[in-house]
């Protein structure tokens, strides 16, 4: 049983770097956990959050952000003037992509 669920956790993570931008690490998996855990809750996250959360600093953290969304993988809330501030939501693209990695792999 536990062959099987390691077997999906490297399919998962394959998936994801096949998919994701080029240079992405584990950073740009936790920032995407962080943004999806907020979003089944119901909650919002700002970039601020993200930044004070990760063991990356600031500016390798927002370098991650910028390129998920630069591919369409999250969204940006439009009309704060502290950057900071903005809401981070996942994208659809992002959402379905891991719907149908679950779908398929049933972890």
């Amino acid at each position: 049983m536990h062959i099987k669920h390691i077997q999906n956790l490297i399919e998962l993570r394959e998936i994801l770097r096949e998919k994701l931008y080029s240079g992405q690490s584990l950073i740009t998996y936790d920032l995407i956990l962080e943004i999806l855990k907020a979003h089944l809750e119901a909650r919002a996250i700002t970039i601020k959050e993200l930044c004070a959360g990760s063991v990356r600093s600031t500016l390798n953290t927002r370098k991650h952000l910028n390129l998920l969304a630069e591919d369409d993988w999250i969204i940006y809330s439009n009309g704060i003037h502290d950057k900071r501030l903005r809401l981070i939501t996942p994208s659809t693209k992002l959402i379905h992509l891991i719907d149908s990695i679950l779908a398929k792999h049933q972890l």
